[in-house]
């Protein structure tokens, strides 16, 4: 590697552990900024999508962390004006999608249809619809594995870890 090639990497890196927010590392969702307001019904199918992706079981699901909340908090902090404009735009195409390959809109599908239906989307021709998918599935796996409940009861998370135990008895 160049000389010169090492310390442009070193300088993106750096520049983009400086640019991610704080809160998108560990959050819980008051932490988050309020996100763009969506139309009820593209807002509907929305969290239905990300609630498909992470369901609740006998563990809480997306939705229940506030994950929709965070996807909305990256999209309109980490991405450009345009970016956001397609990003959204790309939610009620996927309704229409599920139409055109399911015969049914996405919110009235069974869950096995509604996974189906995303794997079709996520092997898509359109680059478009694709983009926006991977964005969202990858948001939403950061945003559940970065939320509170995860990092403190799934990954073991303590706030301050090494409580003082002594080693030896103290009489008094």
């Amino acid at each position: 590697m160049k000389r010169r090639d090492l310390l442009k990497n070193l300088t993106l890196g750096t520049a983009a552990m400086v640019a991610i927010p704080a809160w998108a590392k560990n959050w819980s969702a008051n932490d988050l900024p309020t996100g763009k307001i969506l139309a009820p019904s593209d807002e509907a199918l929305f969290i239905d999508i990300i609630d498909t992706l992470i369901p609740k079981t006998d563990t809480p699901g997306a939705i229940e962390v506030g994950v929709d909340k965070f996807v909305k908090a990256m999209i309109d902090t980490m991405h450009t004006e345009d970016d956001q404009r397609v990003f959204y735009a790309q939610i009620p195409v996927v309704d229409a999608f599920a139409k055109r390959k399911q015969g049914s809109a996405f919110s009235s599908l069974s869950t096995n249809e509604k996974v189906e239906c995303l794997g079709m989307i996520e092997k898509n021709e359109d680059a478009t619809l694709q983009k926006f998918f991977k964005t969202l599935k990858n948001y939403s796996i950061q945003g559940y594995t970065g939320s509170e409940w995860y990092m403190t009861e799934k990954a073991g998370y303590e706030y301050a870890p090494g409580y003082g135990h002594g080693c030896v008895d103290v009489e008094q």
